[in-house]
This record gives C-alpha cells, sequence and structure tokens, in this order.
C-alpha cells in the first residue's frame, strides 16, 4: 500500500513544541463567548477552516457574516496541519469591537495558555 507523503505528520521533536515540516496547513476559525481560568465559557462555535491565514484574518477581522451574532466576543484563529494530531501550535486571538462591528487583535489571554483545541477539541 502506497501512502502519499502529504497524510503523515512529520514533525522534529523540540524541547517545548513539534515543528511540522512539508505539510498542508488549515487555519480554523473559532468564536467564542468569553473565558476564565478552566477555558472558554459559554457559547462556543467554529465556524470553518481555509487553507491560508490571510482569508482567515480577513474573515474573521470583518466579521464576515456576523459571526458574533450578538454574543461571540472573542475568537482565535489555529493552524493545523493535515493528519492526526495537526495542531502546530499557532495562533491568534481577537475580540469584538461594538463600536466597529470588526474583530481586533489581541494578545493572547494568560488564561488560555494552557487551552488547546478551540476548533478540533
Amino acid at each position: 500500500m502506497k501512502f502519499l507523503k502529504k497524510y503523515y505528520i512529520i514533525y522534529i521533536e523540540n524541547k517545548e513544541k513539534r515543528k511540522y515540516i512539508d505539510m498542508q496547513k488549515y487555519y480554523f476559525i473559532t468564536v467564542f463567548n468569553s473565558y476564565d481560568d478552566y477555558g472558554p465559557c459559554g457559547g462556543i462555535r467554529c465556524w470553518g477552516f481555509y487553507d491560508n491565514w490571510n482569508e482567515a484574518n480577513l474573515t474573521l477581522s470583518n466579521n464576515i457574516t456576523d459571526l458574533w451574532e450578538t454574543c461571540y466576543n472573542y475568537g482565535v484563529i489555529e493552524e493545523y496541519c493535515s493528519g492526526l494530531f495537526g495542531y502546530t501550535g499557532k495562533r491568534w486571538f481577537y475580540k469584538y469591537n461594538k463600536e466597529t462591528d470588526f474583530y481586533d487583535k489581541i494578545d493572547e489571554p494568560k488564561e488560555l495558555k494552557h487551552y488547546e483545541g478551540f476548533a478540533l477539541g
């Protein structure tokens, strides 16, 4: 049986993070109501994904299709590779701005540093 290279997770173990090489990357957009020390609280919803960061960023930043829905005050874009255990550890956080109706990029909240897998659990 012959497998294509892209279906393997190829990584090099580093002391703190895995580094993925030659893998198709996907950027998942998830929004959630709020968070506490244990992770996201209230509603949480993964809207979808793109195969490039720019499209994901534009979609979330511009609140395309009303991702906010009057309750999702925070958003995150997570980078995944195809295959099993594909989370790369890269993510970008956003907060909804009622005055502009856009999501603004913010620093990662310290309460969420331990939490992984907003999109895929």
